[in-house]
This record gives C-alpha cells, structure tokens and sequence, in this order.
C-alpha cells in the first residue's frame, strides 16, 4: 500500500477510473503494480489527448517484451505519436534514474527505426501508427516519461534521451521531443479533472472591445499575445478541450506564426486570423468601464475553440523571446455561453473549425504559365489539374500541379531543389515570382519533361511502397525518406532516354526498379559510413549531407 498519502489518493483515483476498462489477465498474480502502471500511462494520453478512461487503456502497450514502452498513441490532430513509459513509485519520492532512461530510449530508438521485431502484440498492433509517424512529414514523435515522484531528472541523468534527440532532430524539423512529468502533475490533473470548467482567467484585459448583444452575448477586441503566451504555460492543452484539435507543435504554418511574431510583432494583429474563446460567464469589471477603450473581465469556464495553433505558437516565441510577444496583440471574440444550448455551442466549435485555407496552390493559379502547360498537357490526352479544387480521379490520364513541380525539381541536375522537396515541398510554390518556382516553372519548361518526369516519379513511389513492405531497420528507412533523393537520381539517368523529350515514354518501369534495386544498398553503406549516428529522416532533407552522399556514390567510393 502507499505509504504517501497523496499517491494513495492516486491509486483509489485510478482503480475509480480504469478498474472495469485496463486489462490484467497478463499479471493475475501480480496485478496492483502492474495496474498502477497501465492506469498511470493511460492518465498521460487523457492529459495530453482529451481522451476518455475506455480511450486512453485500449492503447496500453506494458507487458512482456513491450521495448519498455508502456502506451503508444497516434493523434492525428496533434500529428504526434505519444510514447509513454511509466513508473509507479509507493513511497512519492525520488527520480528518474539513468538506466530507466536508458531502458526507454531503446525503446524509442526502436520506434524510429521501425525494428519492433519480437514486440509483444499490443506494440505490433500500433505498428500502421508507428508507420505513419515516421513516413508523414510534419508528424513528431513525443516520449512521455511519467513517474510518481516528486523530482524532475537532473540533466546528467537525462543525457541519454538529450543526446538521442541532438542526433534525431536538426534545424530544419523536430521529430523527436521528451518530456516529464511527476506524481504532482498527475495529482493536479486528477483532483481538477480536464473539465474547462475549471479555467477560470481572471483580469483579462480587452483593448478596443465591443459588445454583440443579439442572439448571444460576445464581446471582441485585441489582447496582450504575451497574456495567451501565459495562459497555455498555465493550462496546456486544457484550454482546448471543446476544439477539434490541441496545438500541432512544430509545422510550417506554425513555424510562420513565430517568425511573424518575433520579427514584426508590432504587425502581428493584423497578419493574424486571431482566436474564439467559449466562456461559460463573462463578467465585466467596473474598473475603466466609462469607455471602450479597456476593458477587464473575468472569464469562466473557458475554452478556446479556434486559434490553437496560434496560441500554441505564441507560448513558444514568449517562452524564447518574452520582450518581442510582449509588443504583440491578437483579435479576440469571446462568446458568453449563459442560456446558450449545447447543439449551438457544438455548432460554433464546428463551424469554427471549418473555413477554407488558401495554400501556395492557390497562388499558383495566377501564373498564366500555368494555362500554357495545361494546353500543351492536353495535346498529350492529359489533363492538368492546378487549381484550388480540382481532384484528380484518373491517374492515367490526370496530372496534378503538385506532382509536377516536385518531379521537376528531381529532374533539375542539382540536388538542392529535390532536397527541399522533400524538406518542404511548399517552399518550391511559396512564390510564383521567385526561384525555386520561376527556375522550375516558366515559359521554356518541356511538357515532355513534365510528363516523363511525373510518370517516373509515380512508378518509384510505387515500387518504393511495395519495396519496403517486410522491411526494418534502414533498409525501410532509406525506402521511406530517401524517395526523393532516389527520384532524382533515376531522373538523372533517364533524362537521357531517347525521346524523353519528345514523347510520353511508358517503358520505364524496370528501369526503374533495377536503379532502385542497386542503390538502396549503396545508400545505406554510406549512411553507416558517414551519418551512422544521424537518423535518416533529417539526412534526406539536409542538402550538404545529400549532396556528399551523391558525391561518394558518383566517384564509386562504397
């Protein structure tokens, strides 16, 4: 029995939530500890992913031969994969020691090289999960180490996860993040449940607001980005649990929120769609309440239903530059949900939710090249597709603008462009008057090529999928981020092919595969040879690596 009277309040919490719902056949002689364990693994996903009790266990992954891995859980949302290890502790005191974190990332290590050979079955059935973390780009990896003592790690014992994380992650994307979290979190969490309810933010500041009276009270205005910087620190992913989605962490559109914010805060307001904030009750103060010009108010029940993925980003700018956020303010609308049903709040979370997104692809159709190469493409009975909904239902016969900018920029002699497709592809559209997109897309660009290149690009992808299926290790690895080093490659070699000028060629197939079939090895030698220590997701998108890996392989030096 715990011997700590708070851990003690835990462990009835947990036997309250999870006891009809977490499975225990595995341990019927040693099953306490055991549940403990599984509960407090659960707890982390019902944190960090608003998922229920019933939820949150089916993911529970401890057991025999589990990779020290005690939950996995992909949120879509989030675009994260959570991987959680825990540790009860009766007594409520100490840390994590070293050779736990040792034993965790191996496990992790295992999950980025996709080597869950020998797993039991409840890590075995995560595997499409694990799959789709570490093939989609913008997904990360989160490593949740949850434990019920009452001190964080020291850095020393930490080394082990911070030095797999230098060598995982790089300037151009996080895959891998770490966290910890103690008996006190855990604790909080249970005693004040996940309920918005609770979040209560008090003297809330309003600048230039205004009041809606009719048919539901709202008030809107600018506010201090500093003061939504604060409030995620506080609250986490509990200000978000009416939205359909908690903050995605580290994507491109994200990564543009901060830059705006840390280079232009002063603009910030008006680069930015700003949030909605459900409120069980607003309540104005009488302090400054003779104008509009401020306002203070307390706010109850709170829930924020659009702008997470602002919030999010504005937390972690304040976190690394408080004096710029500091300069920034954010349009906000505050919806006063007194008297209001629960069919229209869920009809204002949705609809919130819903508006449509203008992407590069959208730009690109102003480009008049982009007519042009749709009228040459038709002489060829294919159809090209380049603007904003338009859906391709016939592979045959359909090209999309997407597919023909990243097959052109492999088709280009240069590495640089086929990196930063596979780094990000939207860089390559960002602007129709700059280079990459005027050096790939102009008047003198070859319909042939365009089609060729497409077409070639489509069979390696193919050939890639069926390829990798069985595989681990880095032999998956290289199959999954090297495709666009690959495609450049092939490209290279069949630019030449009689008439890929000319005509649409169709008999690259075995070519294909037999390029494919001989250098998926020879990259893998120099990986081992040269970045053993670097995980292949980063080596793919980092131009200079590629560059000496193609280096090596055109001067034969295996």
């Amino acid at each position: 029995m715990p011997s700590n009277i708070n851990i003690l309040r835990i462990s009835t919490r947990f036997h309250e939530l999870f006891e009809e719902f977490i499975d225990m056949r595995d341990f019927p002689n040693d099953q306490q500890s055991h549940f403990e364990t599984r509960a407090l693994a659960a707890t982390v996903l019902m944190i960090k992913c608003g998922l229920d009790p019933s939820g949150a266990s089916s993911y529970i992954t401890d057991g025999y031969r589990d990779m020290g891995i005690d939950a996995i859980y992909l949120d879509d949302n989030q675009k994260k994969l959570f991987v959680v290890q825990s540790k009860w502790r009766n007594s409520g005191n100490g840390a994590i020691t070293q050779e736990e974190v040792y034993s965790f990332v191996e496990g992790i290590k295992r999950i980025l090289e996709f080597d869950l050979n020998g797993a039991n079955t409840k890590i075995q059935s995560r595997k499409d999960d694990i799959e789709t973390a570490i093939t989609k780009i913008g997904y990360q990896i989160q490593a949740i180490y949850v434990h019920t003592g009452n001190e964080n790690a020291d850095a020393y014992t930490l080394r082990p996860i911070n030095e797999l994380m230098s060598r995982t992650n790089d300037e151009v994307s996080t895959i891998l993040g770490f966290e910890e979290l103690t008996y006190k979190e855990i604790y909080t969490f249970l005693a004040q449940g996940s309920n918005a309810e609770n979040i209560i933010l008090d003297d809330v500041v309003l600048h230039n607001w205004g009041k809606i009276e009719d048919p539901y009270v709202a008030y809107y205005g600018i506010i201090s980005a500093s003061a939504l910087g604060e409030w995620y620190n506080e609250y986490g992913n509990a200000l978000f649990e009416k939205n359909i989605r908690f903050y995605k962490g580290r994507t491109d559109v994200n990564e543009g929120i901060k830059k705006v914010l840390l280079q232009n805060p002063e603009n910030f307001v008006y680069y930015n769609n700003g949030i909605k904030m459900l409120c069980k009750s607003i309540k104005r103060k009488a302090l400054t309440s003779t104008n509009n010009i401020t306002g203070i108010f307390t706010l109850e029940g709170v829930s924020l239903v659009n702008g997470a993925q602002t919030t999010g980003s504005i937390c972690e700018a304040y976190n690394e530059r408080q004096e710029q956020v500091e300069k920034a303010y954010v349009m906000i609308q505050l919806i006063d949900l007194t008297g209001v049903s629960e069919e229209t709040t869920l009809q204002i979370t949705k609809l919130s939710n819903t508006q449509n997104r203008i992407e590069n692809k959208d730009f690109v159709a102003l480009d008049p090249v982009q007519e042009k190469i749709r009228q040459e493409l038709s002489f060829s009975h294919f159809t090209y597709l380049y603007k904003g909904g338009d859906e391709i239902n016939d592979m045959r016969k359909q090209i999309t603008s997407d597919e023909a900018i990243i097959a052109l920029a492999c088709l280009w002699e240069d590495l640089s462009y086929s990196t930063m497709a596979k780094r990000n592809a939207g860089a390559l559209s960002e602007d129709i008057n700059k280079t990459p997109y005027k050096a790939l897309i102009n008047p003198s660009t070859n319909s042939f090529h365009l089609i060729n290149s497409v077409l070639i690009l489509r069979a390696t992808e193919e050939y890639l999928q069926s390829k990798k299926t069985g595989l681990s290790g880095k032999e998956y690895l290289v199959c999954t981020h090297g495709n666009r080093f690959i495609e450049h490659w092939i490209l290279q070699e069949l630019k030449n092919k009689e008439g890929f000028s000319e005509r649409v060629i169709g008999d690259f197939e075995e070519d294909v595969r037999n390029i494919v079939d001989t250098m998926v090895p020879l990259i893998i030698q120099q990986i081992n040879t040269y970045y053993s220590e670097s995980y292949p997701a980063n080596i793919f998108k980092n131009v200079t690596k590629c560059k000496e890996i193609e280096r090596h392989l055109l001067s034969g030096n295996d």
